[in-house]
């Protein structure tokens, strides 16, 4: 399967994924080539996102901090 590699393939998959969004519904076939094209590179884009800008876990203390202010204010 082809990955991309750099942020300038990014832009374009990212690009061409909005492109289809317009385009595709949930009425346009499995097999149409444009839905197979968005599935495609919005699996691409996913990957490239989540090994470039990966979301960490937060830590607990952090979490719990967040409650109490949230308590402290109510």
């Amino acid at each position: 399967m082809p990955t991309i590699k750099t942020e300038q393939q990014y832009k374009a998959a990212y690009a061409r994924m909005e492109e289809l969004l317009r385009v595709v519904d949930n009425e346009t076939l499995p097999n149409d080539r444009k839905f197979l094209e968005l599935d495609l590179i919005s699996d691409l884009v996913a990957e490239y996102e989540e090994y470039y800008f990966p979301v960490k876990q937060p830590r607990i203390e952090t979490q719990t901090f967040a409650h109490k202010k949230e308590l402290a204010f109510a």
